[in-house]
C-alpha cells in the first residue's frame, strides 16, 4: 500500500484528491505517478516534433555538387545528405544558441552583482 505522500500546495484539492486516490489504486508514491505522466508527455511531444514536415529550397549548383557525393559513393541518396546536413547545421545553431545564452546569463549576474556591490 502506497504512503500517504505531501502534495505542493499550489496544486488545486481536487486534484490533489485525484492524484493521492490514483496513487492508491496503482500502488505507486505520488512522485512515481507525476513521473509516469511527464515522461508520457515528453513522449508525445517528441512524436509531434518529430512528425514537422520541412521544405528547403536547395540551389542547383548544391544539388549538382550532392549528386556528386552519391555518385562516388559517400551517400545513398541526395534526402539522405540533405538530412544530414540539416542536422548538423541544427546542431551548430543549437550549441550556439546556448553558449551565447550562457554569456548573457553570466552577464547578468556580473552586472547584477556590481550593483549590489
Amino acid at each position: 500500500m502506497a504512503e500517504k505522500s505531501i502534495i505542493a500546495a499550489r496544486v488545486p484539492e481536487e486534484l490533489k484528491i485525484q492524484l493521492e486516490e490514483l496513487c492508491t489504486l496503482e500502488g505507486k508514491t505520488v512522485s512515481d505517478v507525476v513521473r509516469d505522466l511527464i515522461s508520457e508527455y515528453i513522449k508525445s511531444k517528441e512524436e509531434e516534433w518529430q512528425r514537422v514536415k520541412l521544405c528547403v529550397r536547395i540551389p542547383k549548383n548544391i544539388l549538382s555538387q550532392v549528386d556528386i557525393f552519391i555518385d562516388r559513393g559517400f551517400a545513398l541518396d541526395r534526402e539522405h545528405v540533405i538530412n544530414e546536413a540539416l542536422n548538423i547545421w541544427l546542431r551548430v545553431k543549437k550549441a550556439e544558441y546556448r553558449k551565447n545564452w550562457r554569456e548573457e546569463l553570466l552577464n547578468a549576474l556580473n552586472e547584477a552583482s556590481e550593483l549590489h556591490l
